[in-house]
Formats: structure tokens, C-alpha cells, sequence
């Protein structure tokens, strides 16, 4: 139980950091980034490639890795998505999807259509009563996800771009009128949400394995996230990431792991028919 329990954790660790970005995203630009799971698997081959292929320290990969995938993320918003500011938020949306596709088709062209794993030393284990629960890499990603957890909510409530960026979220408009810097608000939110997803993918590919499929798995359990905290709340999306991922993990020990995601649309089909604003969210949205 205690396995099962360390692995949900760590999947949950990993999925806050994944839909927070995405739940910014949401809120800032009020449109669904079907493409933004696609920047974690990017992440993961380019940790991959600087690793293995290149032959650098895996923490420099994944450094390196964060940075790419973090430019790519920012590029993208101001090509691709930032012209389609005044058009209705459903086309920047299939503009999304369009643009997961192509970079899931890119990943395939120069990776392949394997399974990769980083070069990484073999990791020590922590034992309770004889038995090795968790390895010091799963308490690594979920200590990582406790930082940024704490490193946003400080951030969203005591620094000015913090407070700033939630007023924008709100209403743009009036955030202008009182002289918030809207655009290089836009600019970091991108920054930071592509960032949150690099983090996670260089986290998937240091303890589990990638592949190229690994974004269209993603989006999926990243929607239920953000669905089931209640979209408008960050804080909201971060408790549903950590329980989806536990119900994930703890669902195995009744059924196959391949059936596990049965479990977790279930869960988003009781709470669209029970709470349809999510478990977290209160009566009006809000961006923490």
C-alpha cells in the first residue's frame, strides 16, 4: 500500500506542475491549450537528447531541456496565438490542436517512435520495515512539486507581477486602465506555464520512461485535473492533480493499470453531474 500510495503521490507531484501551467494558460489567454501537454514530452527527448546523445550531466539536460522548451512555449504563444487575440476563443483552440499535432509529428520525425530513459546513476531506496517504498528520485519530485507550489503562492499573493497578473485574469480591461503591463504579463505567464510543463517532463523522464504518445496521455489526465479542482482556481487544480493522481495509482491495486483511466473519467462524470464548477471552485472563478 505504501508503494502504491509514494507512486500516486508522484504522479499527482507531476500533474500539478503540468496543469497549473495549463490552468494559467486558461485563465490569462481564455483559451484550452490542447498543445501544452505536448511541450512535456518535448521537454523529456530534449533532457534525452542532451543527455544520451549529447552526452552531458543529466541535471544540465534537464536544465538545458527547461530552457528549450520553455522558448519554444513563448515563440509559439507570439506566432501562432497572440494574432488571434480578438478572434473568439474556440480558434485559438483548434489552432492548439493543430499545433500538438505538428509537434507531436516533429518529436516522431527526430526521436522515433520508442521508449527513451535518461542516463541517470541508480537511485537509493527508502525502506520501511524491510520493504523499499519509495527511491530517493519519487521524494525528489514530490519535494520539487512542494517548492513550486509554495513558490507560486507566494508569488500570486505578495509579489506586484503576482497580484498583478490575477487582477488581469480578471479583467483585462480594467487591469490596462490602471496600468498594468498587460503584454509583458502575457510574456511571463507563457514563460512560467511553459516552464511548469518542461519541469514536469524532465521529472517524468528522470523517474519513468517517455515516449511520443506520452502528450496525448497527458492531456487527457490534465483535463481531469483541471475539471475536477474547477477551472478558475489554481489552488483547486493542485488538490484534484494530487487526488487524481492517488486514485490513479490506488485504483490499481482493484483493476488493471490499463483500466485505471476508467476510474478517473468516472470521477470527472460524478462531478459534472454532482458540483459542475468542480470541487474547489467557489461561486465566482478566481485565479488562486
Amino acid at each position: 500500500m505504501l508503494i502504491v500510495v509514494v507512486a500516486g503521490l508522484v504522479s499527482g507531484a507531476v500533474l500539478l506542475l503540468a496543469t497549473v501551467g495549463f490552468e494559467l494558460l486558461r485563465r490569462v489567454e481564455g483559451f484550452l491549450n490542447i498543445a501544452h501537454p505536448q511541450l512535456i514530452v518535448l521537454s523529456g527527448f530534449s533532457a534525452y537528447g542532451f543527455n544520451v546523445l549529447v552526452g552531458l550531466h543529466w541535471i544540465v539536460s534537464c536544465v538545458l531541456a527547461i530552457v528549450v522548451t520553455t522558448l519554444v512555449g513563448v515563440v509559439t504563444a507570439r506566432v501562432i496565438f497572440w494574432p488571434m487575440r480578438q478572434r473568439p476563443h474556440y480558434i485559438p483552440m483548434i489552432a492548439s490542436v493543430g499545433l500538438a499535432f505538428f509537434l507531436h509529428a516533429m518529436i516522431e520525425l527526430f526521436t522515433g517512435f520508442g521508449v527513451k530513459t535518461l542516463d541517470v546513476p541508480l537511485q537509493k531506496t527508502i525502506s520501511v520495515g524491510g520493504v523499499a517504498v519509495a527511491g530517493a528520485d519519487q521524494i525528489a519530485v514530490i519535494g520539487t512539486a512542494a517548492l513550486v507550489v509554495v513558490a507560486l503562492h507566494f508569488w500570486l499573493s505578495k509579489s506586484y507581477s503576482g497580484r498583478a497578473l490575477r487582477a488581469m485574469a480578471n479583467n483585462q480591461a480594467l487591469a490596462q486602465i490602471r496600468g498594468v503591463n498587460t503584454s509583458y504579463l502575457q510574456y511571463l505567464t507563457w514563460a512560467v506555464a511553459s516552464a511548469l510543463a518542461a519541469l514536469a517532463g524532465t521529472l517524468i523522464a528522470l523517474t519513468a520512461r517517455i515516449y511520443p504518445e506520452l502528450g496525448w496521455d497527458q492531456v487527457l489526465v490534465i483535463s481531469a485535473a483541471a475539471i475536477i479542482g474547477g477551472l478558475g482556481s489554481i489552488y483547486g487544480v493542485m488538490l484534484a492533480a494530487i487526488l487524481v493522481g492517488l486514485t490513479s495509482s490506488l485504483a490499481t491495486l482493484a483493476i488493471p493499470s490499463e483500466y485505471t483511466q476508467m476510474v478517473v473519467f468516472a470521477a470527472i462524470a460524478l462531478v459534472v453531474f454532482v458540483r459542475p464548477e468542480g470541487l474547489f471552485s467557489g461561486p465566482k472563478e478566481r485565479v488562486a
